[in-house]
């Protein structure tokens, strides 16, 4: 027997697990993700697989408990000992040093054989199937355009996205089914309805060149100028970089609030609250754009970059401590971005900021600069980068709250104390 054929012997995949212990196969990921149970790649298989002695040692464990999916209301009122460390890992998304992974799957191979709708199909249900986002019924589209008339004509993208969240919670009378189907039912809404609620600036690109309607949408949002098959490609490519990015902050945000079972829209509300910070990966988009903005040559570049230092200001846009290297996500953008043409002038000025940081500071973009960058050449407005960011990541706060859902009360692990 080969050596493949004996390791199989002695592991399980995630489903046959999952009948062994009685729960759905999702809550086996968020036993891997809790560090409950391990996982391991076996040669040319991109599945997870576990250990069969380390399932059935877990399956006889003290205390052990059904999911909530299939617990009674007395087993879920029951005492139970919780889990009290942080979450380090999810298998939604995880860095595996210096590649980001999805479900498994390297994101830079995804922005070359998928779409964004279809990349979130695989963050929600672990398959990469055919899109299929959609936008809200015909009356909560009225009720996003009458509440989008309303705001002051000078409100940041990302003010508008937040105004329409509220808005689609307070539309959908079933919001609290925090089924899985309901949930993703949801999710398939969210992306196209914060498209619609953005002002239009042209009319929708022709997507057959990507196959990605959403960034064809998208674009004739952000840009008054109809896109190229290439700046589609860029778009796409950037909605699917995005979409995910493991245990960051904003989505430990999104998480606390499922863990809390919250509703869909109030997860992805608080996960666009905190990628609001300024902080945020070493510099928020917005920051980015605002001070490239400032360069009208290719020939101020150096002076100011010093004069933002010698006032205290933070150079936004560099490095990425989750990985050992540069961000994987930034290079794939940077490239996309190099080929999309644009105005010629700001891509040099980007280039050469990039050069000179990298040689006065050894330091590589990070997603938030080439996202800044991208905005810059493209003259969106401002703060497109923030909208383009929140439509992307709800996908991942969507499929990290789904785990959350289907956790059992006792086996909720909080990300916080006190």
């Amino acid at each position: 027997m080969s050596q493949a054929a004996q390791r199989r012997d002695d592991v399980m995949s995630v489903s046959q697990a999952a009948k062994v212990l009685g729960v759905k196969p999702s809550t086996i990921y968020a036993y891997i993700s809790r560090g409950l149970l391990s996982s391991t790649r076996l040669p040319e298989d991109r599945r997870s697989w576990l250990s069969q002695a380390e399932v059935e040692a877990f399956a006889h464990r003290p205390g052990a408990r059904p999911v909530a999916g299939s617990a009674t209301l007395e087993d879920r009122a029951q005492p139970t000992t919780a889990v009290t460390e942080p979450v380090t890992s999810s298998d939604v998304g995880r860095i595996v040093g210096h590649r980001l992974v999805y479900r498994g799957r390297d994101v830079t191979d995804l922005i070359e054989s998928g779409s964004y709708g279809e990349v979130a199909e695989l963050l929600w249900t672990g398959e990469l199937g055919p899109s299929r986002l959609r936008l809200p019924e015909q009356p909560t589209q009225d009720l996003l355009g009458r509440l989008q008339d309303t705001m002051p004509t000078d409100s940041l993208p990302l003010d508008r996205l937040k105004a329409a969240a509220v808005l689609l919670g307070a539309s959908d009378p079933f919001r609290y089914d925090l089924s899985r189907q309901a949930v993703i039912s949801i999710a398939r809404t969210l992306a196209p309805a914060f498209v619609e609620a953005l002002p239009a600036r042209a009319p929708a690109a022709d997507s057959r060149h990507t196959g990605d309607g959403l960034a064809a949408q998208l674009w004739s949002k952000l840009s008054g100028t109809q896109p190229s098959p290439k700046q589609l490609a860029l778009l796409s490519g950037t909605l699917i970089l995005l979409a995910e990015h493991g245990l960051g902050p904003s989505t430990r945000a999104a998480r606390e609030a499922a863990a809390n079972e919250a509703d869909p829209y109030s997860v992805v509300l608080a996960g666009t609250s905190v990628a609001s910070g300024l902080l945020l990966g070493g510099g928020s988009s917005l920051a980015v754009q605002a001070w490239l903005e400032e360069i009208d040559t290719v020939t101020e570049v150096p002076r100011v970059l010093a004069d933002r230092l010698v006032r205290g200001d933070r150079v936004s846009g560099f490095g990425q401590p989750r990985y050992p290297g540069a961000d994987p996500r930034a290079a794939a953008m940077m490239t996309l971005l190099a080929d999309s043409g644009g105005d010629e002038d700001r891509q040099h000025i980007v280039r050469e900021v990039v050069d000179l940081v990298r040689s006065r500071r050894d330091l590589a973009p990070n997603a938030e600069f080439a996202l800044g960058a991208m905005c810059f050449v493209h003259r969106m407005p401002r703060g497109a980068g923030e909208a383009v960011f929140v439509i992307a990541r709800s996908a991942g706060w969507i499929a990290h709250a789904i785990e959350e859902y289907e956790t059992a009360p006792g086996m909720k692990t909080p990300l916080t104390h006190g």
